[in-house]
């Protein structure tokens, strides 16, 4: 019985090994980072700039060919700049999610940055506070912004769904 189990255990673990998805190139990532953020029409569009939260592929991103609308800032950046004018700063906190090998979400959220200059008392003396707000998904479980799904015969990532571009006819 003993070996019978070890014999199970070793082919259930090789055909896990097996049949792991495989993860995507940072190069490739980085490039579906660029087209998601250059396929938000409204962004671009919108007047003013657009704040980008400068996270590990924000780092990536950043020199590659995004529009010029969007600006990656880092959290002391922002928290300077709502100090300067004196106003919640609107945020963008872009991320994947692996959905599958051949399927890539990249998802926006929005954070909002208040900071004030002053006198706080908190671990000692502060010169600066900041609140980062993360705002709320909703309850309609979840819904991709931008899916991608990789197109064997062309060998190219596609935009399958793009929820800022209405599809209605």
């Amino acid at each position: 019985m003993k070996l019978f189990n070890f014999l199970l255990f070793l082919i259930l673990a090789n055909s896990s090994i097996n049949g792991q998805n495989e993860s995507i190139q940072p190069a490739d990532l980085e490039g579906l980072y660029t087209r998601a953020l250059n396929s938000r029409v409204d962004l671009i569009l919108a007047g003013g700039w657009n704040y980008v939260e400068l996270n590990e592929y924000g780092k990536r991103i950043k020199d590659l060919d995004v529009s010029d609308r969007y600006k990656f800032l880092t959290n002391k950046e922002l928290i300077d700049l709502s100090i300067r004018k004196k106003k919640t700063i609107n945020v963008y906190r872009v991320l994947h999610k692996s959905i599958a090998k051949d399927t890539i979400d990249i998802n926006f959220g929005i954070v909002n940055v208040t900071a004030k200059r002053g006198i706080f008392f908190s671990r000692g003396i502060k010169l600066k506070k900041a609140k980062f707000n993360l705002s709320c998904g909703g309850t309609n479980g979840y819904q991709p912004d931008i899916r991608f799904v990789f197109n064997d015969e062309k060998k190219i990532w596609e935009i399958v769904y793009n929820r800022y571009i209405s599809t209605s006819e």
